[in-house]
């Protein structure tokens, strides 16, 4: 295999780097520069001069000591006028030194500077005082002995490691030092005659270079201390300014204290926020000032306050620990935090921290959570608050013999009042309401507003049968008196269900379910009363919920099947229809009449498919009969509000093919009263098809008149209850002539049900009743038998659906 490497060019090597670029970053190091420094440079220069000025004395007196020495060793063996002459050159050149380098520094009104032009007459001068220096080794060395040589040596020596420590924080000063004296010695040592020069000169060589390599070293160590204390003092500036900015400008505040809990620094807005003057913030420690500040009516304030001494006395760190404070009269929340501080010994210093003031989002936060338990229409507790106090109510029952009581109410007529009336008159019904339940309501127990127009009550005063029944009478009469609203005098009325626990229940799951079943069985039972929870609503409830699935799978698998009962005209004797009436073919219970199921269906809302099936099989049945026998469909309150009753019914007639005059559709009472316009639209919209409609169960309902004024009809049914005591009863012979007579005068027809003797159906035709239907005539029968029973007949005219 070929080695893919091979194939790659090769990367170029870099260009080679010049002595000056390498030694660029090493020079960066030891020498003060505006690129690297930038404004820090001058002030860098100005502290490389005045470290070797504050050596100065100490340079001075050895210096002193060294030329006096060479002075007196020298003096005789040289001209006297020239030893002199140096004597006052070396102190002068000094001197010189010293009062120029001093010059060179400028004092500002923050840090002192010096010029770049400055760091150059210090190597000058530094080159000058070296040239002094090495004018003895270059004159006198060739004409002394060896004891004088072995002098000159040691002083210069002495002198180059001396000079070129001093003067290491600039390090150019210093190897110029260095190299001029050492030069000096070179030449010196070419003209001696008794050393051997040679070894003489690499030694001095090795000495020279090591003394320079030190003073870099020194020099490194003086800048990076000098940048240390920059950047540390760039820092310190900085955090002065975001806390000077922090104090005027934000709403928090800083606070420190000592050891013994004084305030060691009162800011503007520190005294601001405790509304007290400075001087009077430092004579009380930290503790009393809070003490005396905090609004003792409230619990919470001596809690937080122990949590903030008990952090103070252990020395622990804290948080967002909010502590309630008066200021100025006005309640006031404080979040405070901070961390103890310690000395260099590790001992307690005290404390530093914020302090900020949380007043508004306190106030936010305790709305929020009030709002979160609160019912916002009614100003009781909502769903929420009750569910925690009743989850708290079952968790004691383990621990306290202690019961209580728990009701359910629930307006029976609030939403024909907020449909008919408008929202805003609801929701001042839904005020009085809970105003006249909360008048009812003892001390410790709890209303709530569920949602809607239901309310619940947990109540512990009435925590036996006897109690709570008497409760709940008052309740109905507190709702009894008519609410006048603006100008609507409303009437209200309610429903309520009552679960004692923990004897029906000691979880809240258990308790609900117990007090809804209650109000279920309250509402079943007339409304305007009350009813406690009993053990078989438990089982009634469970046994609709099974129905309820089975509705869903029957649904499902089509178990349902319509028996069809004729109806015959009493003026000529012949069928004229036929009611359609569902059955449910269970596969276990087997046949089931539609008053079993047909509730459960209405209440889940399963009535609109299974009254669509109806209808479609009912049309497609009557397709089958001889013309013109008609088919009535019954349709629920919950099938005829929904949008779509004319598309279904149109659609059940296209499929079958079924003239729209040979179907009539039966509703009742209570699906007009809710929605007046939409049910007169439906109905126009019905009729203008062709369709009869009928009005079931006329006379047992609200039987109001301006129904049968206002909504287009074409038919009356006449309920089987006034029909089977119609022998013996002269109050339902009254009620049946009334209603025969009624229809007659509005030109409509009548159907009475439910005749089960000849006699009522004698008495049925001398009062006038257009048709009859029941058992005496003819039971329901499949749709299989319907062609049979008609060739044993007359022909027939009409066909009815349950």
């Amino acid at each position: 295999m070929t080695d893919l490497s091979a194939r790659l060019p090769a990367t170029p090597a870099p260009p080679p780097r010049g002595w000056r670029q390498r030694l660029a970053p090493l020079w960066h190091e030891v020498s003060a520069s505006e690129q690297v420094d930038g404004f820090n440079a001058r002030h860098f220069r100005a502290r490389q001069i005045l470290a070797i000025v504050g050596l100065l004395p100490m340079v001075f007196m050895g210096n002193l000591v060294a030329t006096v020495t060479i002075a007196a060793t020298f003096w005789g063996q040289m001209p006297s006028w020239a030893l002199s002459l140096w004597v006052v050159l070396a102190v002068l050149s000094l001197v010189a030194l010293e009062k120029g380098l001093r010059q060179l520094v400028k004092p500002t009104a923050g840090k002192p500077v010096a010029d770049q032009g400055g760091l150059r007459g210090v190597i000058w001068g530094v080159a000058i005082f070296a040239a002094i220096w090495a004018a003895i080794p270059a004159l006198m060395f060739p004409i002394t002995d060896h004891l004088g040589q072995l002098l000159i040596a040691s002083v210069l020596v002495g002198m180059m490691c001396g000079g070129g420590l001093i003067l290491s924080s600039i390090p150019i000063a210093a190897c110029t030092y260095v190299l001029v004296m050492a030069g000096a010695t070179v030449l010196a040592l070419q003209r001696s005659i008794y050393i051997n020069n040679v070894s003489l000169l690499g030694l001095l060589g090795i000495w020279s270079v090591t003394v320079m390599g030190v003073t870099m070293a020194n020099a490194r160590m003086f800048f990076s201390r000098l940048r240390t204390e920059a950047e540390a003092d760039r820092q310190r500036q900085l955090i002065d300014l975001l806390l000077r900015d922090f104090e005027e400008h934000a709403s928090d505040w800083l606070w420190e204290i000592s050891p013994t809990g004084h305030f060691r620094h009162v800011s503007a807005r520190l005294a601001q926020s405790f509304g007290m003057p400075p001087r009077q913030l430092v004579t009380q420690s930290f503790s009393e000032l809070v003490s005396a500040m905090l609004p003792r009516e409230l619990p919470d304030a001596l809690v937080a306050f122990e949590q903030l001494q008990t952090h103070l006395r252990l020395g622990r760190p804290f948080r967002d620990l909010e502590l309630p404070v008066r200021v100025d009269g006005q309640l006031r929340w404080w979040s405070l935090m901070a961390k103890p501080l310690f000395d260099d010994r590790g001992r307690a210093a005290g404390w530093r921290g914020v302090g900020a003031d949380v007043t508004q989002g306190r106030i936010a936060r305790d709305e929020m959570a009030r709002l979160a338990n609160v019912d916002a229409l009614t100003g009781l507790a909502n769903r929420h608050c009750f569910s925690l106090e009743l989850a708290r109510a079952c968790a004691s029952f383990e621990t306290s013999q202690r019961g209580c009581a728990l009701l359910f109410v629930d307006l029976d007529n609030f939403k024909g009042i907020n449909d008919s009336l408008g929202h805003a008159v609801g929701d001042q019904l839904l005020r009085s309401v809970a105003a006249r339940i909360k008048a009812c309501v003892a001390p410790g127990d709890l209303l709530a507003r569920l949602g809607g127009d239901e309310f619940a009550l947990l109540s512990w005063q009435a925590g036996d049968e006897a109690s709570a029944t008497e409760l709940g009478d008052r309740l109905l009469a507190a709702l009894a008196t008519p609410c006048q609203l603006e100008d609507v005098r409303v009437e209200v009325r309610a429903s309520i269900g009552m679960a004692l626990a923990p004897r029906d229940g000691t979880s809240p799951q258990a308790l609900l379910q117990s007090a809804d079943l209650a109000l279920y069985a309250a509402k079943a039972g007339g409304r305007n009363t009350h009813r406690f929870f009993e053990p078989l609503m438990g089982e009634s409830a469970r046994a609709r919920a099974r129905m309820q699935q089975e509705l869903g799978v029957a649904l499902a698998d089509e178990q349902f099947a319509v028996h069809y009962q004729p109806q015959i005209s009493t003026r000529t004797g012949q069928v004229v229809g036929f009611e359609a009436l569902v059955r449910w073919q269970h596969q276990e219970r087997g046949l089931i009449g539609p008053n079993e199921f047909i509730p459960v269906a209405e209440e889940t809302g399963q009535i609109v498919p299974l009254g669509t099936w109806v209808l479609r099989q009912a049309c497609r049945a009557a397709m089958q009969w001889p013309a013109p026998i008609r088919v009535a469909v019954n349709l629920s309150a919950v099938q005829f509000r929904s949008h779509s009753v004319v598309d279904i019914v149109e659609q059940a007639l296209a499929d079958s093919g079924l003239p729209p005059e040979r179907l009539e559709l039966e509703i009742t009472e209570s699906a007009l009263i809710d929605d007046h316009e939409g049910a007169h639209a439906t109905l126009a919209a019905l009729r203008s098809r062709g369709l009869r409609v009928a009005l079931d169960d006329f006379g047992t309902g609200y039987s109001s008149l301006a129904y049968l004024r206002r909504f287009p009809m074409d038919q009356l049914k006449i309920d089987g209850m006034f029909v089977r005591s119609l022998a013996t009863d002269p109050d339902a012979q009254a009620v049946v002539t009334a209603i025969i007579s009624l229809a007659k005068a509005l030109r409509l027809e009548t159907t009475a049900e439910g005749v089960e003797h000849e006699e009522q159906q004698v008495m049925l035709r001398a009062l006038g009743c257009d048709l009859v239907q029941g058992f005496w005539l003819a039971r329901p029968m499949p749709a299989a038998d319907v062609a049979a029973f008609l060739a044993r007949t007359e022909p027939v005219r009409e066909i009815r659906v349950y």
